[in-house]
């Protein structure tokens, strides 16, 4: 009687231990299956999603289990219910919407409407609740609470600074001009720049009268040791460097580079200004800044929040205290006529993301869009011909380069592309000696889909093709 009891018993504990995981099976299918939906709009944002009944039905399942995939994904503010209505979408996923006029793969910036709305006008309601009581005078320095947040939320990154170090900024740009013009505490004259690099910065400096030198980036990084014979012999003010989610190549430097680098600006008394625009929102294993190697001393941490949040102007300077002075000086002197501050609705809404769970959110739906649209391109142009075009990057952030054989013409690619509704960039303007320019494009993943961007791809080979071969 009892060894039937502990096997009657044990059936029982077998057909619950299957019944839950074949259930939590279902639950996950459910909850993936209307994830895709919703992204690919076969439920649009407030539509109601089918009845419980139906998807019941659909999946062979009980109503419980579709209640329990409706609460996990209104629990993470995809959809949300109606008392007697049902339940409905709250669009709370990326989208990459393809612009009417083309595939804009020229620009790195993504539409405003690629993030969740609904998020954004709960973050709206939370930042004027929160910020009620303050007045626009607090933004001289940054309101109190969001500042203290902010040490703990860039040291789970690498970045490690008191909040006196820790500096509000509209953007990356304004600060990078500033610190260009602005005499440097080692009384250093001369701007080192990669090449290539930003093209906005690329063309600020040519408009200005100061001293540049560059030093060649490729897929490899860079030579250390040029970099040290100018940090040494250079009269170097300070190093212009994007070490990561590299605009326009789309590389990383390798851990070593990274360390080496600050190790000879601490040596040679030389400032890195780190422009980490994208920072952690593409996630890359085991990634530390340089600015984690500095010891807090000689490294300007930039970081900007425009492509998480694009309808707001918002980031980061992370300031070593020997340069807290100078940067004083500046943020007083451009209050007058540049002012560099956030405003107080950024400000709000930033921080409303920070103390919810949206804006992690946000960074892994982001991260995993980009994860996906690198490896696509990677595996395509694999079978290119590298006599004709090849790969740089795809490694990490919206960029990567395609660099074109010597003898074929960039503008007229550029050209015949856009009679195709395909928009990309020829990367010269981001040289600032045109003739360094290595007869390269960047293409930009933020407003393309993975579905299109394959399709893409293609059409860049063909045309590539044609031109090549119609020689």
């Amino acid at each position: 009687m009892k060894k039937l009891y502990r096997y009657s018993f044990c059936c029982i504990l077998w057909a619950k231990a299957k019944w839950g995981r074949d259930t939590m099976k279902i639950y996950e299918q459910i909850c993936q299956d209307l994830k895709r939906d919703i992204i690919n709009k076969k439920i649009k944002q407030g539509e109601r999603l089918p009845s419980l009944i139906a998807i019941s039905r659909h999946y062979q399942c009980s109503k419980g289990t579709v209640i329990k995939a409706f609460e996990q994904l209104r629990t993470q503010r995809i959809i949300f219910s109606k008392p007697q209505s049902g339940y409905y979408v709250a669009d709370n996923l990326m989208r990459e919407d393809d612009h009417p006029k083309g595939f804009l793969l020229d620009s790195g910036n993504p539409t405003i409407g690629s993030f969740s709305t609904f998020d954004v006008s709960h973050c709206l309601h939370l930042a004027a609740e929160l910020y009620s009581k303050y007045s626009i005078d607090v933004t001289l320095s940054g309101v109190p609470s969001l500042n203290a947040l902010l040490p703990d939320y860039l040291a789970r990154e690498g970045v490690y600074a008191k909040t006196r170090n820790i500096h509000l900024i509209q953007g990356i740009t304004p600060v990078l001009t500033f610190l260009t013009l602005y005499p440097f505490p080692n009384g250093k004259k001369t701007v080192l720049i990669e090449e290539p690099t930003s093209k906005h910065y690329v063309s600020f400096l040519k408009s200005i009268d100061v001293n540049v030198l560059t030093i060649r980036r490729d897929e490899t990084g860079i030579d250390l040791k040029q970099l040290e014979a100018y940090f040494k012999h250079g009269d170097i003010k300070f190093f212009f460097v994007i070490p990561r989610n590299h605009n326009p190549l789309g590389t990383i430097l390798s851990h070593h580079q990274r360390k080496t680098i600050m190790e000879l600006a601490l040596k040679y008394d030389v400032y890195i200004v780190e422009d980490d625009y994208f920072g952690g929102t593409h996630k890359l294993p085991k990634y530390v800044p340089i600015h984690f190697f500095s010891y807090q001393k000689h490294c300007i941490y930039l970081r900007s929040f425009s492509k998480v949040l694009p309808m707001l102007r918002i980031a980061i300077a992370v300031i070593p205290d020997e340069f807290q002075e100078t940067f004083d000086t500046i943020s007083q002197q451009s209050y007058y006529y540049s002012y560099h501050m956030p405003d107080l609705i950024s400000q709000a809404t930033y921080e409303a993301y920070l103390r919810s769970s949206l804006f992690e959110k946000h960074y892994a739906q982001i991260s995993h869009s980009i994860h996906e649209k690198l490896k696509l391109a990677r595996g395509v142009t694999s079978a290119w011909d590298p006599r004709y075009v090849s790969l740089i990057g795809a490694k990490s952030g919206y960029y990567f380069t395609l660099k074109l054989h010597p003898d074929m013409n960039v503008d007229t690619v550029v050209s015949k592309l856009h009679q195709k509704n395909i928009y990309i960039a020829s990367n010269e303007r981001a040289f600032y000696n045109s003739d360094n320019f290595d007869n390269s494009v960047r293409i930009s993943i933020a407003k393309v889909s993975l579905e299109h961007l394959k399709e893409v791809l293609h059409t860049i080979y063909e045309v590539i093709l044609d031109l090549k071969t119609g020689e």
